[in-house]
């Protein structure tokens, strides 16, 4: 405006703001469906990973924040009606305390719809969870799922550390067959990434990931690819031709 008025000669904004302020963020990764399904075989095939395999279902088939499913109680699963509810949190400090704090957004509080696979690693979750002589109550919820071994609530630090041994391992035994660095938020990526490029409307997307901004799911958490790209346009230009053979037949 100063510019413009002619209050001063030139203009002090005419460079471009990422010359001033590199862009150092991280590319996200998405695991690809065979490194998705050798990872997953491992941990189901591995003596000592493999009792944390329906964990890693669960995460990998709800897109669900760590922290959120470590949040889950029994009284948000409805089986019957096969789905989670997701509306709190669980974090605990250095210091030790847990506490319980709402969602990440507003739009956080949200049901996930459970697959089959999601079904039967939950249930199996708490037929081989822990049997508590006193359960922890944490600002008025108790009976979580997920228990570590001095039978109080799983945080996110344990299942971070769970993915970053069994990484360990994999990479040792699979030095030839080399994953991405997998984390819970790369499964996290990983599911809304699946549905996007299923199909699933962006709204549809946005209400499940339980993102406040359509922008954050379209851009930060779907990822293009020249494999999906080339599909896509196939199946278009088989339509057309279909739709074209059909309009010929019909009208000669």
């Amino acid at each position: 405006m100063a510019y413009d008025e002619e209050c001063i000669k030139r203009n002090p904004f005419t460079f471009k703001f990422t010359d001033a302020i590199p862009n150092d963020s991280k590319k996200r990764i998405v695991l690809t469906p065979e490194q998705e399904a050798t990872w997953m075989q491992f941990i189901k095939n591995d003596s000592t990973y493999k009792k944390y395999y329906d964990e890693f279902v669960v995460l990998l088939g709800t897109g669900l924040r760590v922290s959120e499913f470590c949040g889950l109680t029994k009284k948000d699963l409805d089986f019957k009606k096969r789905k989670i509810r997701v509306d709190h949190q669980l974090v605990r400090e250095r210091g030790g305390k847990y506490y319980v704090e709402k969602t990440k957004t507003e739009c956080g509080c949200r049901f996930i719809p459970m697959t089959d696979e999601v079904y039967n690693s939950l249930k199996k979750l708490l037929e081989n969870r822990r049997n508590v002589k006193k359960e922890m109550i944490v600002d008025g919820y108790s009976n979580f799922i997920l228990i570590d071994k001095k039978e109080q609530p799983k945080v996110a630090l344990h299942i971070e550390n769970e993915m970053r041994w069994a990484m360990k391992k994999y990479k040792k035994l699979n030095p030839d067959r080399p994953l991405p660095h997998i984390t819970p938020h790369v499964m996290r990526h990983t599911f809304c990434t699946k549905l996007a490029n299923s199909g699933m409307d962006v709204k549809s997307l946005q209400y499940v990931m339980g993102h406040s901004d359509v922008g954050v799911t379209l851009n930060v958490y779907t990822h293009a690819s020249y494999d999906r790209a080339e599909e896509q346009m196939t199946e278009l230009i088989e339509f057309k031709t279909e739709i074209a053979k059909d309009i010929t037949v019909k009208w000669g």
